[in-house]
């Protein structure tokens, strides 16, 4: 078993997509650790949070900033900022 950490995706599917490719990912017995910034500033933020979601028990996540800013837009209905990539989610 092997467990992986990555950081600071920041929406970016493709690279993710590939890395994961790159590191040789086996889902019956690896695991990632997310560990914060998922989402906004790249291009695909949404496709990020599905692939990691398809990863199942084999992902762990940690909230970075970019990500408690995400719920706060949804939850309580912080301001989104202009430099935003998150209205697709």
């Amino acid at each position: 078993m092997a467990r992986w950490a990555i950081g600071d995706i920041q929406g970016c599917a493709d690279e993710l997509t590939a890395l994961i490719a790159l590191i040789g990912f086996k889902s019956d017995r690896d695991q990632i650790w997310f560990v914060g910034d998922l989402v906004n500033r790249g291009p695909d933020s949404l496709q990020v949070l599905r692939l990691v979601r398809s990863l199942a028990d084999n992902a762990l996540c940690v909230l970075g900033n970019h990500d408690l800013h995400l719920l706060a837009v949804a939850l309580v209905k912080a301001k989104v900022r202009k430099s935003d990539t998150l209205k697709p989610i």
